[in-house]
């Protein structure tokens, strides 16, 4: 009889020990620090909304965050839904903070009835504008303009600084 008591005893107190050892894990507050800097993401895609609809993706093959306010981007694919425009790059550095992106390396922009070619850009989302200093090249069917620099916005694009112009004639 006395075994069984001190089973019965020995039962309680460890339930009486489980209980005081899960209500404390309850209570205590367990702080996680994250430190994302140099963390790697595949297929990465940023989005930007406005009353629901989505008016600018961003999708990176690999990108790294480099720090709190920087992310790197490799093989960047830029698509403004609204516009049909798209912009096409081999890399990027994507501000957080101001949502700014400059491109580098091959860049290739096509709207639905032009495309642009460029070595490097910026891009402002405040005045949503591409600005370059570097020489970029339009095409359409019907011409072709290089210039060294310039600027492209959904209304207007210029170019500045030795623009050549050829124009496609039908014969």
């Amino acid at each position: 009889m006395s075994k069984k008591i001190f089973v019965i005893f020995s039962i309680l107190i460890g339930c009486c020990f489980l209980y005081l050892f899960v209500s404390s894990e309850k209570n205590s507050q367990v702080k996680i620090k994250l430190k994302l800097e140099e963390s790697v993401f595949k297929d990465a895609q940023l989005l930007q909304k406005k009353d629901g609809k989505i008016i600018t993706e961003i999708y990176s093959k690999r990108a790294v965050l480099v720090d709190n306010n920087q992310m790197s981007l490799q093989s960047i694919t830029i698509t403004f839904p609204e516009k049909e425009f798209t912009i096409k790059a081999q890399q990027g550095l994507y501000y957080t903070d101001s949502s700014k992106l400059v491109l580098s390396g091959l860049i290739e922009a096509q709207g639905k009835n032009f495309k642009v070619y460029a070595e490097e850009a910026y891009w402002n989302p405040q005045d949503k504008t591409i600005y370059s200093e570097k020489p970029l090249k339009i095409e359409t069917k019907k011409f072709t303009i290089e210039g060294n620099s310039g600027k492209a916005n959904a209304n207007l694009i210029e170019l500045n600084k030795g623009v050549k112009a050829v124009v496609h004639i039908k014969g």
